[in-house]
């Protein structure tokens, strides 16, 4: 049995520190994604930006012109108020 306080990922987090765009129809946000996962990311982002059940359309930019950028629809789980940012926790669905 796992002790309560050790995580339980299905999937291990890369930590990466790259620019991430959010937008939907009507408005566009900047972030910083700090690590990421087959199904969600963490990010930093201005404060008041997320809600949680927020949809966004997700962009990371490729770091070279071989490798696509990471598209992806993202739904906010958690937003973790700061003082200058808030740490924004997303799930990737319909990832291309």
């Amino acid at each position: 049995m796992l002790s309560a306080n050790k995580e339980q990922r299905l999937f291990s987090r890369i930590q990466i520190n790259a620019t991430v765009i959010l937008a939907t129809t009507s408005e566009r946000v900047q972030g910083t994604c700090l690590n990421l996962s087959p199904e969600g990311m963490l990010m930093e982002v201005e404060c008041g930006r997320c809600q949680p059940g927020q949809q966004w359309q997700l962009v990371l930019p490729s770091a070279g012109e071989r490798v696509p950028p990471l598209k992806a629809m993202a739904q906010v789980l958690r937003v973790e108020e700061g003082v200058t940012s808030d740490l924004v926790a997303v799930f990737l669905e319909e990832v291309h």
